[in-house]
């Protein structure tokens, strides 16, 4: 799946559109899921490689997911160190239990956050909703935001 959101051209990569589908909350028993987003820059091209998949010390509920910060940073490390600097943070990513998502206040505060407070290698960030049937996505750069709903 290919996404062109203002000037940023996004390549998701089959692994990561895998775990979006496995997450989903298609049945009323399943809890909200998440992770950080994982990737590279190629040529201009931000490249969606990898979504790292819900720990056991993240939180969630059928209408909420909080992740683990120390869990992600082990799992960010981890891609770093093994892709020579290549494969780094892009943003976080989380499922909702409503066909097509939208964020909470909850989630913009945590993404202009994750912009404001974390030492970034991009000058934006990524923040993806997976509903049951489409995914709203997020760019949150310097000079404000840009989003859609892809159904």
């Amino acid at each position: 799946m290919q996404i062109k959101l203002d000037q940023y051209d996004i390549l998701f990569h089959a692994e990561a559109l895998t775990i979006l589908e496995r997450f989903t909350q298609n049945k009323s028993s399943l809890p909200e899921a998440g992770g950080i987003i994982l990737g590279k820059i190629i040529d201009g091209q931000v490249n969606v490689t990898k979504l790292a998949v819900p720990t056991p010390l993240d939180k969630c509920s059928r209408f909420n997911f909080e992740r683990h910060r120390h869990s992600a940073q082990i799992i960010l490390d981890y891609e770093f160190h093994n892709s020579n600097g290549q494969t780094i943070y892009l943003g976080e990513w989380h499922t909702h239990p409503e066909p097509y998502p939208s964020p909470s206040g909850t989630d913009l505060k945590m993404i202009e956050s994750q912009f404001k407070f974390n030492h970034l290698k991009t000058d934006f960030l990524i923040l993806l909703i997976k509903g049951t049937k489409g995914i709203y996505l997020r760019i949150l750069s310097q000079k404000g935001y840009h989003e859609v709903q892809v159904k």
